[in-house]
């Protein structure tokens, strides 16, 4: 497998906690050859031995880009590596050339598709670029494949492509209209979601098309930054660990478990504690942000019942609520609405959307979660009596880092965006209204569940 192209399939192979090739696909046997390895060695990528050894010490899986030279060309792969009974499972879900990266603009060109059939360009459900049809040939590059939507509508919309990334990061269909491009020529973009056979989002497709006579065009010069870089290097093992050893001391210390201090210093050991448990959420949520962002990212499809999700989140969260004074109003018990979705990603955005309504809200307020079906779909809300969301404000708070100016909240701001992200790959949605009486309504909506008759 040579130069950069999208995967159907994951590459995978298995290795020896000693680093030993056990078996692969031809494609991961050919690249360890070529590297200089020989069938039934030590892996001869070093970067993958790396990973292979650090999998085997932890015994967790871990994610992340990786850069290999194997003879003839320098590559970048996303991989993710996973114990395998006693041995350790690499999987390559995406593979570029990275020799060419970096390419000159061009002074004067043509739009290719004058007169001709459109262009198709199919992202994933991570909205990751994974095939192209047409006459594609001087416009999408090698290095594409596996690039973000917003990265290649910006280099082909310039200006113009804000208002069309949003629709397609939303999923929502994009009527056919003319946009402008760097050299002011006009271009027809349509596109819709694509969905598989159970209903659910698997991808965007858009479509582009020439209008009018070509001027000269420049097209901007291609990213070289890796497509892995956004997830950086995984923190969360190494990390855990001496936090946890910080909050275990902290309060053995702080509870005067092992005897009396005084009490400012009990006090310092409380804050001490406090603030570990914030670098562990924020550990957390980094670990999520690596999940949702990485290509080919998928959720179960669990048969799950929305009251009963209600509850659980509720009840996990009854003492917080208690501290602030707060009541958390469920629905009836005999309301039964189900659902299809990973039932842990459910709760894990329930217990987000609960948490906020209980920070940002006056004490001694009530929170209302309510479930029901809309528009073909089963769905769960939960309202506060804080002070609410602007309406410019709705689709910022669902950005990533993005806390509306909040300080000292104990927040990350990327709580709504894995919520977000996560509901989406289920086939869903997760927004934000204005609740009865002020307040923030923020409903996530699923997949019903399907009914055999």
């Amino acid at each position: 497998m040579n130069g950069a192209a999208p995967l159907t399939r994951a590459i995978t192979c298995e290795v020896s906690s000693a680093g030993i090739l056990l078996r692969a696909d031809d494609a991961f046997q050919q690249l360890h050859v070529r590297a200089g390895g020989e069938l039934g060695g030590t892996l001869a990528c070093p970067a993958l031995l790396g990973l292979t050894q650090l999998v085997a010490s932890l015994r967790m899986r871990l994610a992340r880009a990786v850069r290999v030279a194997d003879g003839q060309n320098n590559l970048e792969l996303w991989v993710e590596a996973e114990p395998f009974n006693k041995d350790v499972k690499l999987s390559i879900l995406g593979w570029r050339d990275i020799d060419n990266v970096a390419v000159k603009p061009k002074s004067r060109d043509t739009w290719p598709y004058q007169g001709q059939e459109p262009v198709k360009l199919r992202f994933d459900q991570t909205l990751r670029l994974v095939d192209a049809s047409g006459p594609v040939e001087k416009i999408v590059k090698k290095t594409d494949f596996g690039s973000s939507a917003k990265f290649i509508l910006g280099r082909l919309l310039g200006q113009d492509a804000p208002p069309a990334f949003q629709n397609v990061e939303r999923f929502l269909p994009i009527s056919r209209r003319c946009v402008g491009t760097f050299n002011d020529m006009c271009m027809s973009v349509w596109g819709q979601a694509e969905r598989d056979g159970a209903g659910q989002i698997s991808g965007y497709t858009l479509s582009l098309a020439q209008n009018g006579k070509v001027e000269a065009a420049t097209f901007a010069q291609a990213d070289g930054s890796s497509a892995g870089a956004l997830f950086g290097k995984q923190l969360a093992p190494v990390l855990r660990q001496p936090l946890d050893r910080i909050i275990a001391n902290a309060e053995t210390i702080g509870s005067e478990l092992l005897g009396p201090i005084r009490e400012n210093y009990a006090a310092y050991a409380r804050d001490i504690a406090n603030a570990a448990r914030h670098l562990t959420a924020l550990v957390e949520d980094l670990s999520d942000l690596e999940a949702v962002e990485r290509p080919g990212f998928s959720t179960a499809k669990d048969d799950i019942e929305l009251g009963n999700v209600a509850r659980r989140a509720a009840g996990l969260l009854a003492l917080t609520a208690a501290d602030h004074r707060m009541t958390i109003l469920l629905p009836d018990a005999q309301t039964y609405v189900t659902a299809t979705a990973e039932l842990k990603r459910v709760l894990q955005i329930m217990l987000n959307l609960i948490t906020n309504a209980i920070r940002y809200s006056p004490d001694g307020t009530e929170i209302q979660v309510d479930v029901g079906t809309e528009d073909g779909f089963a769905y769960i809300s939960v309202s506060d009596q804080g002070a609410g969301i602007s309406d410019d404000d709705r689709e910022r708070i669902f950005a990533k880092f993005e806390r509306l100016g909040r300080t000292g909240d104990g927040g990350s701001g990327l709580g709504l965006y894995i919520s977000r992200r996560l509901a989406r790959a289920m086939g869903g949605d997760l927004t934000v209204a204005a609740a009865k009486g002020g307040g923030a309504k923020f409903t996530l909506r699923l997949p019903q569940q399907l009914t055999l008759v």
